[in-house]
Formats: C-alpha cells, sequence, structure tokens
C-alpha cells in the first residue's frame, strides 16, 4: 500500500522551485528574487491595514476585538444559509444568523470591501509570483475569502464553520444568494468573485431543485463561473462510487425516488465536466470523493483514508468532508486530483471494500497520515478511475 512515509520532512511549497529560482539573480551570493518578494508581502500587509482594517480583522479575528465584531455584526448583519448538500432531502434551509462570527455574505457591504481588496491582492499577487514563485501558493491561501456554494445545507454549513473555526474569512453562498440551479454562469461569477478558492458543496434537495439541475449543470455552471471570476482553486464535493454505474451502490443511490433521482448520474457527468471546463485554464481542480456519509461527531484526518481510483469506499463523517474540502482549497498537492475519502479500520460497522464486484482491494493507491497534507502528498493528479 502507498501510505506516506512516516517522518518525511514537508517542503513549503517546493524546495525544488526555490532553489531553481535562487539561482535566478545574485546579488554578493545573495538571491534578489527573495528579498523583492518579502518587500512585496510586507507592502501588501501595510496597504491592508491602511485601506481595509476589516478586512485584515476578518483574516485575524481575536477576543480582544469582540466588542469591535460585535458592533460590525449589528452594522452589516452578516449571516448565512443556503440549499443543501448530497441528498438532504427536507433538510432545513432556513437562512440563520452566524453571530459572533466572521462571515462574509454575497452583496453586504463588507463583501464589495473584500473583493476590491482581493482584487489589490490579485495585482501584487502576480508581481510576487514572479519574485518569490515559492511564497505565490501561500499568498493565494490568505488572498480572500473561501465561497462555500451551498452553505445551508449540512455538508455545506460545517464547511463553513470549519473556516469560521480556523479564523478564515468565508463566503457563506446559500440558495438566497447562489441558486445554482437557477443562476447563470455570470451570476454565480458575480457571487464568487474575489474569493480564493470556491467549494461545491450543493445537492439536490426538496426545496433547492432536482439533481440534474444542481449536482449536474449547477456543478459544471460554478465550475465555469470561477473561470470567469478568476478563482484559482475549484473543490467539488461529489460522491465515491460514480464511476462504476454497473454496481449495487450505484444503482441504489440513483434510482431512489424524488428529487434526487438520477443524482449519480448527474454527478458522474458534471465531474467530467467540470474537468473539461478548466483544462487550460488558471483554475485547479479538486473532485473529493466521499463514501457513505454519517451526521457523527469528526475522526480527524488520522483516522481517515484517501484512495485514488473508485475501487474502495466505505462510510466518512460529513464533518470530515467538509474538513478535507477546506484543506483541500489550501493544497496544492490535491491541485487537479480526484481522490475519495473514508474512515478506515473499525471506526464504523460498516468496514471499507470494494466498490464493485472483481475490483482490487488494495489499490496501491491508499494514503493515510496524522494530518491533511500527509494524506494529500503525492496524489496523482488527473486520474480518477482503476
Amino acid at each position: 500500500q502507498a501510505f506516506p512515509a512516516q517522518g518525511v520532512r514537508h517542503r513549503f511549497p517546493s524546495g525544488k522551485m526555490h532553489r531553481k529560482s535562487a539561482h535566478s539573480h545574485r546579488a554578493g551570493g545573495t538571491s534578489v528574487r527573495p528579498l523583492l518578494g518579502t518587500c512585496l508581502l510586507v507592502a501588501f500587509v501595510l496597504i491592508l491595514r491602511h485601506t481595509s482594517p476589516g478586512l485584515v480583522f476578518a483574516l485575524s479575528p481575536s477576543d480582544g476585538a469582540r466588542g469591535r465584531r460585535a458592533s460590525l455584526q449589528a452594522k452589516q448583519s452578516w449571516s448565512f444559509a443556503g440549499p443543501t448538500h448530497h441528498s438532504e432531502v427536507g433538510a432545513d434551509s432556513t437562512d440563520r444568523e452566524a453571530s459572533g462570527s466572521d462571515v462574509l455574505v454575497a452583496g453586504g457591504p463588507d463583501v464589495a470591501s473584500t473583493r476590491r481588496c482581493a482584487a489589490l491582492l490579485a495585482a501584487i499577487a502576480g508581481v510576487v509570483t514572479l519574485a518569490r514563485p515559492d511564497l505565490a501558493s501561500a499568498a493565494l491561501s490568505v488572498g480572500g475569502p473561501i465561497a462555500v456554494l451551498g452553505a445551508g445545507g449540512r455538508t455545506g454549513k460545517l464547511c463553513v464553520e470549519v473556516l469560521q473555526a480556523a479564523g478564515r474569512p468565508v463566503m457563506a453562498l446559500s440558495r438566497a444568494q447562489a441558486d445554482v440551479a437557477k443562476a447563470s454562469v455570470e451570476e454565480l461569477a458575480a457571487a464568487v468573485k474575489g474569493s480564493a478558492a470556491v467549494i461545491f458543496a450543493a445537492s439536490a434537495s426538496s426545496k433547492g431543485g432536482d439533481a440534474k439541475d444542481v449536482d449536474g449543470e449547477g456543478a459544471i455552471k460554478a465550475a465555469q463561473a470561477c473561470v470567469l471570476a478568476g478563482v484559482a482553486k475549484y473543490v467539488l464535493i461529489s460522491s465515491g462510487g460514480v464511476a462504476r454505474p454497473g454496481s449495487l451502490g450505484y444503482v441504489s443511490t440513483n434510482f431512489m425516488p424524488g428529487q434526487t433521482w438520477g443524482v449519480m448520474d448527474a454527478k458522474a457527468r458534471s465531474e467530467e465536466a467540470v474537468k473539461a471546463a478548466l483544462r487550460g485554464t488558471q483554475t485547479r481542480y479538486c473532485v473529493l470523493r466521499p463514501g457513505g456519509l454519517e451526521d457523527s461527531p469528526p475522526l480527524g484526518p488520522a483516522a481517515m483514508e484517501v484512495n485514488q481510483g473508485d475501487a474502495v469506499g466505505g462510510l466518512v463523517s460529513r464533518s470530515d468532508v467538509a474538513a478535507a474540502a477546506v484543506a483541500a482549497a489550501d493544497s496544492t498537492d490535491a491541485d487537479d486530483t480526484t481522490f475519495e475519502l473514508y474512515a478506515f479500520g473499525a471506526a464504523f460497522a460498516q468496514q471499507p471494500g470494494p466498490t464493485d464486484f472483481g475490483l482490487p482491494s488494495p489499490t496501491g493507491y491508499e494514503r493515510r497520515g496524522a494530518g491533511w497534507p500527509e494524506l494529500f502528498r503525492g496524489l496523482k493528479k488527473d486520474f480518477s478511475k482503476l
């Protein structure tokens, strides 16, 4: 099994890239590019603090600023809500206020400010990329909020909570702000503009549209919107087993009556269409295929197994799926990858196993680690089926 080696030192983000750039311009034995990149980053922070203190505050919330947070919330009414995810028929999609949290809602005054600052960051990031390539991904990860489409559904809401807990700004887009089933590509692009990454956590529900419109066309339109809005990363939460149309799991899930009818067909189609839409663009993709979803407490990355090829599946906590999606949004190792996620061992009564008859288990692509970076490191690019 291809488990990551223990004790391997993580290079951030690429020692090879750094060494290559360090040989480009030297003055008196000192690399000019690293110094220039550092100066640009410092200048960027100073600009933000003078022009948009609200964004700096959102990026770095502190307990000592609770009074100011409360004042901002009273004036700007930050809230979140949205549609559903992964066949959540009957899920509560009523708008709820996110009190005491740093959540940005599309269309509000703070989002406009955030987007202006994100545009400023994009301009500076271009120069930083030339001056210091090894810092480009780090600058991107704090360059703007992460947008969550389907933020009112069970998985989408958990994505928002993971981001809040990490102190990251988040654009929580409910059906009221971005209805993926009805909105055009241009309207979705306007909703996610200014975000550093987009997580698609929407799925068919009794109130949010059927599988064809949400899991299918909605996911594809969201990918196209990312290209139009200049978003660097698109994380699509799909489903394990989508590459096995003849399997019992695929058939039983696909033909459940109601809004979710055809959900596996829709997810399978959208996976391929999303990759085609992003091919040759500046937007990287990540397709996350969770196993059977459990509404249970998170087990953490150390209890997870990542696999590729859609040959093995299992059960997984919805909370762990949300945490993995957020981590993948920031991880360059997860760029242009498709992987399955499930808990290994005796975490659940049902043990991981082949998704269909005749498939190998183990596959040779299993990965485990103490954290998400170890789980994502070494993932095979542009690979979705054994």
